[in-house]
């Protein structure tokens, strides 16, 4: 029997909470598997939603907004588990979720993530549900993406177990991997965090499977919106410091040049009066903060360059077109 512990981050999210920590406390598995609570100083009732739903559970108080990277890794901080299973607080485990995650994680000692399937809670209008993720892919440009997203579910085509990297909403991670790596970066706050890790691992050697029966369904952006200011400077941010880190270098010039070209057309449009002001202002903005982060990142570049197991034909071969 393997230790689980399921992280669940939380800032103000009382409204679903209770849904996410029942779906992990009523989970059966063959394994030993507690809850830890990350709660990232929420003013809402979510510590009275856990102590009632979750009595038993690990319960980490940031006393502060940490995003979601700075409050998975103190989740991971405050673990013991073999492996950590990271499930979004408006996410709920279908049935099996871990046995199978965790089934699939051990089958190689070479396995340092297992990634699920996420699909969207609330169904179509025509009852069909749809796919949140089955693993991260990195395009030519840079970008993250999810895989399958908005595909159908059970259209018969069943992907591929070979993915680039994780999905943070629905993962178990090998405590051993994690150690390795070094865990979830902090700086990040919010997005590409789990890609960032996946490049770690991938780079030090580690697999990332993905794993078709192991099911979460999620909310999708129920704690931020796709499109706000906060969405765009970190999209925009992240994705330059990740792909600086560690992506070919063809990736990092494409990177850089399409966030530069799309900060200069966006002030231009809304000078004009064409725009959003507040869109053209959070990609200058993320694009600014990844230029100060560039000595860092430039020196990570360098470590990982010296440290990876993976040459540069693999590297490129992990990039999706």
């Amino acid at each position: 029997m393997t230790t689980v512990d399921v992280v669940v981050v939380n800032w103000n999210g009382a409204d679903v909470l209770g849904d996410c920590l029942r779906s992990v406390v009523e989970h059966e598995s063959d394994h030993s598997v507690r809850v830890v609570l990350v709660d990232n100083d929420s003013h809402d009732d979510s510590l009275a939603v856990a102590a009632t739903t979750a009595p038993d559970a690990v319960v980490v108080r940031t006393g502060s907004n940490l995003g979601f990277a700075g409050g998975v890794q103190a989740g991971i901080e405050a673990s013991d588990a073999e492996v950590v299973v990271l499930l979004n607080n408006d996410a709920t485990l279908v049935a099996g979720f871990v046995d199978h995650a965790v089934g699939r994680l051990l089958d190689s000692e070479a396995t340092g993530a297992v990634t699920g399937r996420l699909l969207l809670s609330e169904l179509r209008a025509d009852g069909v549900r749809l796919i949140n993720s089955t693993g991260v892919e990195i395009t030519a440009s840079g970008n993250g993406r999810d895989r399958d997203w908005l595909r159908p579910d059970g259209d018969g085509e069943r992907p591929s177990p070979d993915v680039f990297g994780l999905c943070g909403g629905a993962v178990a991670l090998r405590r051993r991997a994690l150690d390795d790596v070094g865990g979830f970066d902090p700086s990040l706050f919010l997005y590409y965090e789990d890609t960032d890790l996946s490049w770690r691992l991938r780079l030090a050697g580690w697999a990332i499977r993905y794993e078709h029966d192991a099911v979460v369904l999620h909310r999708h952006a129920h704690s931020t919106v796709d499109g706000s200011p906060l969405f765009v400077r970190q999209n925009a941010r992240n994705r330059l410091v990740v792909a600086t880190r560690y992506a070919p270098l063809p990736v990092v010039a494409r990177a850089w040049s399409a966030t530069v070209v799309r900060a200069v057309r966006l002030r231009i449009a809304a000078a004009r009066g064409r725009g959003a002001g507040e869109t053209a202002a959070a990609v200058s903005d993320g694009l600014l903060s990844a230029v100060r982060s560039l000595p860092h990142d430039l020196s990570s570049r360098r470590a990982w360059n010296a440290r990876a197991v993976v040459g540069a034909a693999e590297r490129r071969a992990l990039i999706s077109r």
